[in-house]
């Protein structure tokens, strides 16, 4: 759980985007409340006018209005749609009165549905405005232990979640790593123990997280209880209702999940895009910090190795020259100039490094990183660890530069000879 977190629990201030929040929960009931109400108008004219009763899926029509807005505007539709039909029904033309009836009715039902749409419109516009501000905070940082510190704050602040929680994909299991949340309670606490606690979880076919990885498609779970591809352990920690997840992809191997959720509140689809679109605008900054990375160590491994390359030209174009032969110069004692190291041929290489090792270094002085030499020589990267470990010990050198520059040296002087 991070500071600004529990320093804002503390403080108990309320930010800005807990105020948007709070307006849009706000206005969402109050449309909610406006489309029962026409909803349940418009149902009971329809059972007044004994329309329903001629209708073969009059109980579906006749069903309580839902909650969720999207939902909720469908059943209107449905209800407009068959409050038009009476009105030009010519096989029961509506008597002035009911005319009068089912048009006040299917005005509120139509602008209901405007309000609504609006509503979503600009919701979603104002959700994209706070993910753009979220990711634009992310995008100067090029240190990917930084970006892994901010990730889960900068995902509620961007996405407008109250909680959020990072996992790492490895192999074929999952593991919860790092959370964050606006606020914290006893459950945060139980929650965070539970996530230093937790072993690696197997990706069995029955998860979410599963699915997540095998689809490559961000997922939303409505009710926690009732799903069956809800990790039971996570959420009774979490005491998770409702929740969406996204995976952090890297090309097309997922790499890590992000779980979110509202306290208490059945999640939307729009919180499950603001989730994904946030999970590939973080994948995008961290492959780059990650590149940048790795681009700084091979330029320091390059600087390393030609300063050991200067050093040996400078030892060849100093030396001194006599005007002998090669055997008049064994003979009268005269030798060529001292190798920095004790190994002067690469045969005495071959003899203390096996041919995989060797092929190692060689792909070493090209400045080429593990996971490339893997590539190249189809191993793990694992094992080409293991190899410049070995490397590095048989030399007696402490790090990969100066068993490069021992490698440039033979093998120059090799070729001088």
């Amino acid at each position: 759980m991070s500071v600004d977190a529990a320093g804002q629990a503390a403080s108990g201030k309320v930010g800005p985007m807990d105020t948007d929040r709070s307006a849009a929960s706000r206005r969402r009931g109050a449309l909610a409340e406006r489309g029962r109400a026409a909803h349940a108008a418009a149902v009971d004219l329809l059972w007044e006018l004994a329309v329903l009763e001629r209708l073969e899926y009059a109980d579906e029509v006749a069903q309580v209005a839902s909650a969720d807005l999207r939902t909720l505007d469908g059943q209107l539709a449905i209800l407009g749609g068959i409050l038009r039909e009476c009105l030009i029904d010519p096989e029961r033309p509506p008597a002035p009165p009911e005319v009068a009836l089912v048009s006040q009715v299917l005005h509120e039902v139509h602008a209901v549905r405007f309000a609504v749409h609006d509503h979503l419109g600009h919701e979603r516009l104002r959700r994209l405005d706070q993910l753009d501000r979220g990711l634009a905070r992310l995008r100067p940082v090029t240190d990917q232990d930084e970006l892994l510190e901010m990730v889960c704050a900068a995902a509620a602040e961007a996405g407008g979640f109250e909680r959020v929680m990072l996992s790492r994909v490895e192999d074929d299991t999952w593991r919860p790593w790092r959370s964050h949340a606006t606020s914290i309670g006893d459950t945060e606490l139980t929650f965070r123990d539970w996530i230093r606690e937790v072993p690696r979880i197997e990706l069995s076919h029955m998860l979410l997280e599963s699915e997540l990885v095998r689809r490559r498609e961000p997922a939303i779970v409505a009710r926690a209880a009732e799903d069956p591809r809800v990790y039971g352990p996570m959420a009774r920690a979490s005491d998770l209702t409702s929740y969406v997840a996204a995976p952090i992809l890297s090309g097309e191997r997922v790499i890590g999940l992000l779980h979110a959720d509202h306290r208490g509140v059945e999640m939307t689809e729009l919180d499950r895009d603001m989730l994904w679109f946030f999970a590939i605008g973080f994948a995008q900054v961290f492959e780059r910090a990650v590149l940048l990375e790795r681009l700084r160590e091979q330029r320091e491994q390059v600087r390393a190795a030609m300063r050991g390359v200067e050093s040996v030209l400078e030892e060849l174009a100093s030396h001194t020259i006599d005007l002998v032969t090669r055997d008049e110069a064994t003979s009268i004692g005269i030798t060529r100039p001292a190798r920095p190291v004790e190994l002067e041929r690469p045969r005495v290489l071959e003899t203390l490094l096996t041919v995989r090792e060797l092929e190692v270094l060689g792909l070493m002085a090209t400045g080429a990183t593990n996971d490339r030499i893997a590539q190249r020589l189809v191993i793990a990267t694992g094992t080409v660890k293991s190899h410049v470990k070995q490397i590095l010990r048989k030399l007696r050198v402490e790090n990969r530069a100066e068993a490069i520059s021992q490698y440039l040296r033979l093998t120059i002087g090799a070729r001088e000879d």
